[in-house]
């Protein structure tokens, strides 16, 4: 009799093989845990992570499907500008509701004249250069791209050292003649005079490509180290002027020795970055921290989002593209193969020519089903990303469509309008520091303060039309100013839209003349003087109470009446 098999001898089939033992802490109390857990501490891979519910937003499909090279992100933000309607016009708000109408206020200092000739200087500048135009294409990067490379070019000619110095024979202590150069005793005003005829200020505001310039910046330290990479186009130029092209001779002719020098040596453009050194390149950035590289754009939040959109619209398109033909079910109850071959040839002769009639004497049923059943319901989709795209954008769709009042959307119009005045600041700085300042203080805009220090004389940048204010209460705001006697009338014509110069003059012309706003005043006191008189020297009085049957009386000397 066979023997039976107790449980212990019983084999296992597809048992998996021990673990490993682990040795930490103390190993039996951890390969106790282990064994009953299913859980190795200190051993992991990615598909342990998975089946643990792994998270990481950076691994996520969604994320790694976005551009993650600067140069790629770059390309996204301009595509969605010109392709999405959201983005847009949010960008084209944010540049030019900030940016009204510029204004140079006359500069503090204790020389009047000074002043006037440093606003006259600075005036003539801003509207040679267009400082309006350039600010927004300045605002415009900043905002689409996160950052913006300005370059202010200086084209002018240094000055010759004989404007302020002369040479003089000296005769030695040997009694030898040697030339000298000396400052000569009137080196101010004939600087001043050779400054008023040759320096023009900045001869040009230009926003460099980001992706044409290498920027360097290093730990516990400001400088920062700007290099300008040549485009394929100039390379073609100076190599076509190196060959004999006349044309090409005569562009390479207007660039700078530098940068001509540097593309034929196969090197980047060294930018300097200090604005009383001539020409100079300035950084500036939208968000950024010290310890950050670069700036954000304002885009850069929305790209999920802008990427989700494009999806579902490609997919709206996609089936839209593939019934953009109808599809026709043409079918008839009892019919044999003979009948439906038949009636499918009547139904291609009736498409192939309008006119043509289908003719059978049994019922037929034609139905036509288009995209229209087919295409995806995505209001819902678009409502909760539409609303993203407000808050990431910093608009509200009042804003971006008009169509609402100053009342039902006044705090989140403050909000916007806080932002506004903080990048207005940031203009102002810019402007007043690196634009003004330096072409003052190379003209000679200087006097010393009370602490004996030089002071630069320069304007002051400031916007005459507030960005989104309530038009009526800020009317009536600057109206009780003006007639307060602290506000000046060019605020107000310029808020309504009026030239305040050509206003004055018309004014002046206008003056003593019938087009005389008082004229009219004038005229009603003449005559009720005249009248006064004319009562006086006749009975007229006597004749008025005559015809209406009364006694007239002279009043009483000493009486009231």
């Amino acid at each position: 009799m066979a023997r039976k098999n107790k449980p212990e001898d019983m084999k296992v089939v597809n048992r998996a093989p021990p673990r490993p033992k682990i040795q930490v802490g103390k190993p039996e109390r951890v390969i106790t845990s282990a064994m009953k857990t299913g859980y190795y501490p200190n051993v992991g891979n990615t598909m342990l992570g998975y089946g643990g519910n792994f998270y990481s937003p950076e691994l996520s499909t969604d994320f790694l499907e976005l551009p993650q090279s600067t140069d790629e992100q770059r390309n996204y933000y301009r595509f969605f500008y010109q392709n999405d309607p959201f983005v847009g016009q949010a960008i084209d708000l944010h540049v030019e509701l900030p940016l009204s109408k510029v204004r140079l206020g006359m500069p503090k200092a204790k020389d009047r004249e000074l002043a006037l000739r440093s606003l006259r200087f600075c005036e003539k500048w801003a509207k040679r250069i267009g400082l309006l135009h350039r600010l927004i294409e300045i605002v415009h990067d900043y905002y689409l791209m996160g950052e913006v490379f300005i370059f202010c070019e200086d084209r002018s000619p240094d000055m010759p050292e004989d404007i302020t110095h002369e040479v003089q024979r000296v005769l030695t202590e040997e009694g030898e003649a040697v030339e000298s150069t000396v400052e000569r005793e009137d080196a101010d005003d004939r600087a001043i005079a050779w400054l008023k005829k040759n320096y023009h200020g900045w001869s040009a505001i230009r926003v460099l490509p980001p992706e044409q310039v290498h920027m360097e910046t290093f730990a516990f330290s400001d400088e920062v180290i700007f290099e300008l990479i040549p485009d394929s186009k100039t390379k073609d130029i100076i190599n076509k002027a190196d060959m004999g092209e006349e044309n090409a001779q005569r562009v390479v002719q207007g660039m700078p020795l530098a940068v001509v020098e540097a593309v034929r040596q196969g090197k980047n453009i060294p930018l300097n970055s200090d604005p009383d050194a001539g020409s100079f390149c300035y950084y500036m950035a939208r968000k950024k921290s010290q310890y950050e590289p670069r700036g954000h754009s304002l885009l850069q939040r929305c790209l999920r989002i802008l990427v989700h959109r494009d999806k579902l619209r490609q997919a709206q398109a996609s089936i839209a593209s593939r019934h953009m033909t109808p599809m026709r079910i043409v079918y008839a109850e009892d019919m044999d193969a003979a009948d439906t071959e038949e009636l499918r040839e009547q139904v291609d002769l009736a498409l192939a020519d309008p006119d043509y009639s289908i003719v059978t004497n049994f019922a037929v049923n034609w139905e036509e089903m288009g995209s229209d059943a087919r295409l995806l319901d995505l209001s819902g989709e678009f409502d909760i990303t539409d609303r993203q795209m407000y808050a990431g954008l910093g608009v509200t769709e009042s804003l971006l469509s008009g169509e609402s009042s100053y009342s039902g959307d006044r705090i989140n119009l403050e909000v916007i309008n806080t932002r506004f005045m903080l990048l207005r600041e940031i203009m102002q700085d810019l402007v007043e520091e690196y634009f003004l300042k330096p072409m003052c203080r190379r003209m000679g805009f200087v006097e010393e303060d009370e602490d004996g220090d030089l002071m630069v004389i320069y304007p002051t940048l400031s916007f005459t039309r507030l960005g989104l204010r309530d038009n009526a209460e800020t009317f009536d705001a600057l109206f009780n100013l003006y007639q307060k006697g602290s506000l000046d009338i060019d605020v107000i014509l310029e808020l309504l839209n009026i030239d305040p110069v050509t206003t004055r003059e018309k004014l002046e012309r206008d003056l003593w003349t019938i087009n005389d706003p008082t004229y009219n005043e004038m005229m009603r006191g003449i005559y009720s003087s005249a009248g006064d008189k004319l009562v006086e020297g006749s009975p007229i009085v006597e004749i008025i109470a005559e015809k209406l049957g009364l006694e007239y009386k002279e009043p009483e000397e000493g009486g009231r009446f």
